[in-house]
């Protein structure tokens, strides 16, 4: 009885130290597809959570953000029948911030997505506007957003 304690104390700590609540999984480099932080040619210039459920919105989406790039990048395949795009980006901000889509998982009926905002040890006087797109699985499930707003590794 004992060992079961302690087993359930560690399982119920452990995420709560490392910011993540129990059940998500951290999600890996090979599901993000895209990422970029130049200031956009009128698009994606807002903080925005967004979820990519079929081709005609995705083909929109990437044309928007690839817009000003040249030659635009080839758009990534997506199997909207067991998969979706997350679009995550965290408006102006400056160079060397970043966003990401940390972890994501079920908890009761929701699909939670960790999104974290990590703020640069220094200031630029410049603009970036930071954004990503991952690919994870479908589900049918609401997603809720939990937002995490850090400074990166070694500020002081």
């Amino acid at each position: 009885m004992r060992h079961r304690t302690v087993v359930l104390v560690c399982a119920l700590t452990f995420p709560l130290l490392c910011g993540r609540p129990a059940g998500l999984i951290p999600l890996l480099p090979t599901q993000r597809i895209y990422y970029d932080d130049r200031p956009p040619v009128g698009q994606f210039r807002d903080s925005l959570r967004m979820e990519v459920r079929d081709l005609r919105t995705w083909s929109d989406v990437w044309t928007r953000a690839t817009a000003a790039q040249s030659p635009r990048p080839e758009q990534p395949s997506v199997n909207f029948d067991r998969e979706l795009v997350l679009v995550v980006a965290a408006g102006r901000l400056s160079p060397g911030d970043q966003i990401r889509v940390d972890s994501v998982g079920t908890q009761g009926k929701l699909f939670v997505v960790v999104v974290r905002t990590i703020l640069a040890c220094q200031r630029f006087p410049s603009e970036a506007y930071p954004l990503e797109m991952v690919k994870i699985p479908k589900t049918d499930k609401t997603i809720a957003y939990q937002e995490r707003r850090e400074r990166a590794p070694g500020c002081q």
